[in-house]
């Protein structure tokens, strides 16, 4: 039976609906982060069906015994996460880097300071779906003409990827029909014939592909972006950075040991993914990350590209620059503060921290910082 066909699975996946419509709700009443005998608390912006080395961190057991621990609240739906960063709602969240970018614009209070996925063309950020027998192929494009695509968010990874792989390989997107569906309505709609090319990550896309008899992957974002791609840095206010900047450096270093251990265990890792989406673990995927959790120029250069090619840059952001909004200064796998010129300098994993304390940055004010 279909995973999109189980009653079970989507009673559930209804009910984590209707909580992410809350989510903001919940989020504006939160209190500020704290200590619990010497454990340093950040509140994580989660979504139930979204992957996260915070909650693959949680299962391999690395923040039971740390001095930093996350406290799980609702996902940024109707107000942006580095809204709600600078906003003091949430200490710490994840998203694409185009909204960081708007939200440096806007003026928000947070930094980026810990890397996440990348791309390969066996673990892509994002697989394209057709229904099974469709002649909208990685060689027929055309064919999507006249269609419709179904998506997660405007002015988003799933948005801007498939619309610059298209414009540049000769399609017409003014004859693409782009609809926003949540994730797990896309896959159904695409059954129904409502929809002719669905985007999914992650662990959906494990959860098409064991199912060839309906679903057909024609392409994925590899082919656009190739390996730089993906990356949605993991964001925190600077408030809390201030407050607790040693905290701040110990949970990068807890989000890099586990991207390693991720890399090095793909398969232990996507069933993670499954049990903590709720997805089969048998057929669930992961992403793969950056190692040690560095973060570099290239990878996040390409979002300035990707918006002004197929979206809407705000004015003003043609003046800011990777390192305007995210630093290495607190990754003890890091030897400076200064991002790396590309994943290219970053290949090999580091077990030995490479540093005895945090950087300096312009971006964070922190006091009594030698380095």
């Amino acid at each position: 039976m279909s995973v999109f066909g189980n009653k079970r699975l989507t009673k559930k996946l209804s009910t984590w609906s209707a909580l992410l419509v809350a989510a903001p709700l919940v989020l504006a009443g939160c209190g500020s982060s704290s200590e619990d005998e010497g454990v340093v608390t950040f509140r994580f912006a989660n979504s139930p069906t979204a992957l996260s080395l915070v909650r693959i961190a949680d299962e391999l057991g690395y923040w039971d015994n740390a001095g930093v621990r996350p406290e799980y609240v609702g996902p940024a739906t109707a107000v942006p996460a580095v809204q709600l960063l600078d906003q003091g709602a949430i200490d710490i969240a994840t998203g694409m880097f185009n909204n960081d970018i708007d939200g440096k614009v806007k003026g928000f209070k947070f930094t980026a300071i810990a890397s996440s996925m990348l791309d390969l063309p066996d673990m892509p950020h994002m697989a394209y779906f057709t229904r099974a027998g469709s002649d909208i192929t990685k060689e027929n494009l055309k064919a999507i003409e006249g269609k419709t695509i179904g998506l997660s968010g405007s002015n988003s990874c799933t948005d801007l990827v498939i619309k610059r792989y298209l414009q540049n390989n000769g399609v017409d997107l003014n004859k693409v029909n782009f609809l926003e569906l949540k994730n797990e309505l896309i896959a159904p709609a695409i059954e129904r014939g409502e929809v002719d090319l669905g985007v999914f990550h992650p662990p959906l896309v494990g959860v098409l592909q064991s199912q060839p008899d309906k679903f057909t992957q024609a392409f994925t974002s590899f082919e656009d972006w190739g390996p730089l791609g993906g990356q949605a840095p993991y964001v925190a206010s600077n408030a809390w950075l201030q407050k607790y900047p040693q905290a701040a450096r110990e949970f990068v270093g807890i989000i890099a040991k586990t991207a390693n251990w991720a890399n090095a265990h793909p398969k232990e890792s996507a069933e993670i993914a499954g049990k903590t989406t709720g997805y089969p673990v048998e057929q669930t995927t992961n992403w793969h990350y950056a190692p040690n959790a560095l973060l570099d120029k290239a990878s996040l250069q390409l979002w300035w590209d990707l918006v002004e090619a197929v979206g809407e840059p705000l004015p003003g952001s043609e003046n800011l620059k990777p390192e305007d909004v995210a630093t290495n200064a607190f990754n003890p796998y890091a030897k400076s503060a200064d991002l790396l010129e590309s994943q290219d300098q970053n290949t090999a994993i580091v077990t030995e921290e490479q540093n005895d304390g945090i950087f300096k940055t312009p971006l964070v004010d922190i006091e009594g910082l030698e380095k």
